[in-house]
């Protein structure tokens, strides 16, 4: 039996020799045609020869375009660390095998396809959890972690309030990550990569709802009232012109703000209370014109040029529906979390995803997945777009 199980190897690695033989290698004019990670992975499948041609992150110059994101659920437990991502593609849960030393980490931020994690020793890393990329950062003991004054929160999660990066950092060496604190609302941090420490900047005091990057180092944040101000993160010291504060926006509901198409969009979201009762969407277009004295919030009927916005504070993104057959464009996607109770941690959690679709009028729960016990009272969803880039030298 031995004997014919080592002929059986024998004859499959010569059968798959010969298809690498007969199989041409990919060549760099194929990849100018590749505009999906999943096709992408296609292709590394094709066969051995294929695998070998294309490394397991696409080789420059060729990039990507943004993908369409998976939806990153929270890890399990400490017994089955592998986190979860939902695909919007195949309505299905895959384990990400990249997070599983980060078990007992908590998500602060996300983008470009990284998520910032936290471990309870207020450690923060860059991870890409598609490649298993990471990028260390400087610790935040004694920097973010200092505003308590001894008196850590219960749940390391609390340390950051909202994360957000510049840029991503597999394209731009330069890119900066702005930290805000959940013990004050009138500092934020800032590390710039290649850095060794924290910058802290002083500013009004404002509660920061969400807040994007829009333009070089400058940032436009929003509150939870429709308060409205503009960070400058390209001044050099932090100090006249970096905080100004505008008149409120129209704001209903849950606030966000995205990049699409080089414009920046306010969308809210009014949940309702009454289960199975359609949310309020309203979506405008801010005119950036007079920055320094308003913002000018033009409503729109829906009409987003055929892009798929997808929602989260500090992590809305937006992709071109030409990209993605299937998908229809001038939708709009958002979670909603649901938890059975507010005092236990082995309680499941249920993440839904809505859809809005302004040409039918339409808004409603396109699928319920994910029953997840999480380690946080306060569990977060990110919409993580697949990045298979490899970081630039830090």
């Amino acid at each position: 039996m031995a004997s014919g199980n080592s002929s059986l190897q024998s004859a499959l690695e010569r059968a798959r020799s010969n298809l690498s033989l007969t199989c041409p290698r990919p060549g760099r004019r194929l990849l100018q045609h590749v505009t999906s990670a999943a096709t992408y992975a296609t292709l590394r499948g094709v066969c051995r020869s294929w695998r070998a041609a294309l490394p397991a992150t696409v080789p420059r110059p060729h990039r990507l375009p943004l993908q369409l994101p998976f939806l990153f659920l929270f890890a399990l437990s400490p017994h089955d660390p592998a986190s979860q991502a939902f695909s919007l593609t195949t309505n299905h849960n895959f384990a990400i095998r990249h997070l599983a030393d980060a078990h007992r980490s908590v998500s602060v931020g996300s983008g470009y396809g990284w998520l910032l994690l936290l471990d309870p020793m207020c450690n923060l890393i860059l991870r890409n959890p598609f490649t298993g990329d990471t990028i260390r950062l400087p610790s935040l003991d004694g920097t973010v972690a200092l505003n308590y004054k001894g008196n850590l929160p219960p749940d390391h999660y609390f340390l950051v309030h909202r994360a957000i990066l510049s840029s991503d950092p597999s394209a731009d060496r330069n890119f900066l990550v702005v930290l805000f604190s959940s013990a004050s609302v009138s500092r934020c941090f800032t590390w710039r990569s290649g850095d060794n420490f924290w910058t802290v900047h002083e500013h009004p005091a404002f509660f920061v709802d969400d807040i994007i990057f829009y333009e070089d180092r400058r940032c436009i944040a929003v509150g939870f009232d429709g308060a409205c101000a503009v960070f400058d993160f390209a001044t050099a010291d932090g100090g006249n012109g970096f905080f100004t504060e505008v008149p409120n926006l129209p704001v209903s509901g849950s606030p966000f703000l995205v990049e699409s198409a080089g414009h920046v969009w306010l969308v809210t979201v009014m949940m309702s209370i009454i289960p199975r009762k359609e949310a309020k969407v309203e979506i405008y277009r801010l005119d950036l014109s007079r920055l320094r004295v308003k913002v000018t919030a033009v409503s729109e009927r829906g009409d987003l040029g055929g892009r798929i916005l997808f929602l989260q504070q500090c992590n809305s993104m937006s992709v071109a529906s030409t990209h993605f057959p299937g998908f229809e464009g001038d939708s709009i996607y958002f979670t909603e979390i649901k938890r059975l109770s507010l005092t236990s941690r082995r309680d499941n959690t249920t993440a839904a995803i809505w859809k809005c679709q302004f040409k039918n009028g339409i808004t409603r729960r396109c699928s319920v997945e994910g029953e997840c016990g999480g380690h946080s009272l306060w569990p977060k969803l990110w919409w993580v777009p697949p990045n298979l880039h490899k970081k630039l030298g830090e």
